[in-house]
């Protein structure tokens, strides 16, 4: 489908035009949601000191980081036309988002807030 309401012409393949893109947007938003929570997890460490307790949210902005770089290179590989599935991609996101949820719910066992 061309998104003008006519057939494709015979022998064109599946428009993936706007799929990419929207899924390159979606990288993006996710790698600046990333580097937001990465900055917030440096500020908890910066605020409650660096001791022992740091290495949790220092580890979590870390792996914040790294998924914002992931999210980065995806949208770029998108844009520039490579629409191959990765798969490693989604898992290694998923799992670093899974940590994090992990090592926030500590942090909030442990320091509970006001």
């Amino acid at each position: 489908m061309t998104g003008t309401g006519t057939p494709p012409p015979p022998g064109a393949g599946p428009d993936v035009g706007l799929a990419a893109e929207r899924t390159a947007l979606a990288w993006r938003r996710t790698a600046i949601s990333a580097m937001v929570i990465a900055v917030l997890f440096l500020n908890h460490a910066a605020i409650n000191g660096w001791r022992a307790f740091g290495t949790a949210p220092l580890a979590a902005a870390g792996t914040m980081i790294a998924l914002a770089l992931l999210g980065f290179f995806r949208s770029r590989n998108l844009h520039a036309g490579r629409h191959d599935i990765e798969n490693g991609a989604i898992v290694m996101a998923t799992v670093a988002v899974v940590v994090v949820a992990g090592i926030a719910a500590g942090l909030g066992f442990v320091y509970p807030g006001p």
